[in-house]
């Protein structure tokens, strides 16, 4: 029998609110729309999300322990900064995260798995041949795609804290990958090619050459990202 008491309503109604606030703060965080080392004061944060100061507090929280926040002195809030160190920090376990990922999901993944990796990387594939145009609308459906597609390749992975880990950095690492778009000229680089060839590589169980094309795939855009931290635009 379902608890419709006040009680269990009030705390629906929170837990729900708490989940809004968390995932509006975690897309403008990631997306750029509040900057790195932005303070997130919970006045402006009411006015911006219409929501009430004690959910935005739980989220803010929340947010911590995935490193997009840092609390600060006095019980507030900041967007975590950015900086070259933290990049090779990411970058580093980025790739030891989705190279243990992927090789696990290559050696258990079964013909439902690769049917997902064929059928995300189609959907990420017919949105590159349409050229990755610089305006926000469309690097976000790239990136949904990209997102999708990567997530697809390592999704029969067996270890759920390689996962939720792998997850953890993927955000901070498309939260530096947003920052160079919006800051850096774009770069002669075939990452249709690349992709494809993580896509092959995968398909045909070939572990090694899958590990090792996802590294160099990471890193390339890694040292793009590099060159605006350590000199972003004035």
């Amino acid at each position: 029998m379902v608890d419709l008491s006040g009680a269990a309503v009030a705390t629906f109604e929170r837990v729900s609110l708490v989940e809004t606030a968390y995932e509006r703060l975690r897309e403008d965080i990631i997306f750029g729309r509040l900057a790195p080392a932005e303070k997130l004061r919970i006045d402006d944060l009411r006015s911006r999300y219409g929501l009430g100061s004690t959910p935005l507090r739980e989220a803010l929280s929340r947010l911590t322990a995935t490193g997009l926040v840092e609390a600060t002195s006095q019980r507030g809030f900041r967007v975590t900064p950015i900086s070259e160190d933290d990049l090779e920090d990411v970058a580093r376990l980025r790739v030891r995260l989705e190279t243990d990922a992927l090789r696990e999901s290559i050696e258990h993944g079964d013909e439902r798995w690769e049917e997902a990796v064929a059928g995300a990387h189609h959907l990420l594939n017919r949105i590159e041949r349409r050229g990755l145009r610089r305006d926000d609308a469309s690097f976000a459906a790239w990136e949904e795609r990209n997102r999708a597609f990567h997530e697809s390749i390592v999704s029969a992975c067996r270890s759920r804290w390689t996962l939720r880990f792998r997850l953890q950095i993927y955000d901070q690492h498309e939260r530096y990958r947003r920052i160079s778009h919006v800051s850096a000229p774009a770069r002669a680089r075939d990452v249709t090619q690349e992709h494809a060839a993580i896509r092959d590589a995968a398909l045909s169980r070939d572990a090694d050459t899958a590990c090792r094309l996802t590294e160099r795939h990471i890193m390339r855009t890694i040292d793009a990202i590099r060159t605006i931290v350590k000199h972003p635009p004035r």
